[in-house]
């Protein structure tokens, strides 16, 4: 198969699964999920990791935060300094476990159609391909999360192995 076709198979698969893990989001848009998806994970966060993990800048991940929170999905904690830290509500956790199944739901669908030695041999392809996306520890984050960290991490995550072995980044970059 041509190198071209392979990777827009690759793109179009990953565009489906996308589109059907966010087709039950309600009105909340991907950066939303994300961002409850990590808070409710890591959380509290400070504003400013959720902005770096989800990949918007400060002011709009306020605003995000702020819509989340009319919502009753997050609420803020007291601040220390100039940091403010959110953390999911019940009702927010519920919601961002409610993705995290759906999101599941769909590529466990998806695997289904394998058999016990294509999805062996899929693994090792999957932990190779995540490795060489991961270009910097902002990016690691970035692809981290919507994951279901304490799973993946007690598996050996390919993803946070890769960003732990990379250079520290120069001050100021």
């Amino acid at each position: 198969m041509p190198e071209t076709v392979l990777a827009n198979r690759l793109a179009a698969l990953a565009t489906a699964i996308d589109d059907a893990v966010h087709a039950d989001t309600d009105e909340l848009s991907a950066s939303a999920v994300a961002a409850l998806q990590a808070i409710r994970q890591e959380g509290p966060l400070a504003i400013q990791q959720v902005a770096k993990t989800i990949g918007l800048t400060h002011s709009a991940t306020v605003r995000l935060i702020d819509r989340l929170e009319k919502d009753w999905l997050v609420r803020r904690l007291s601040r220390k300094g100039r940091e403010v830290k959110v953390e999911a509500t019940a009702r927010g956790k519920r919601r961002a476990a409610q993705f995290q199944e759906r999101r599941l739901s769909v590529v466990d669908g998806l695997l289904a159609s394998l058999d016990e030695a294509e999805r062996a041999a899929l693994g090792p392809i999957l932990d190779r391909l995540l490795e060489a996306s991961v270009l910097d520890a902002d990016g690691a984050e970035r692809t981290c999360r919507a994951c279901e960290r304490d799973g993946c991490r007690k598996a050996g995550c390919p993803v946070a192995r890769t960003a732990a072995a990379l250079p520290p980044a120069a001050p100021g970059a």
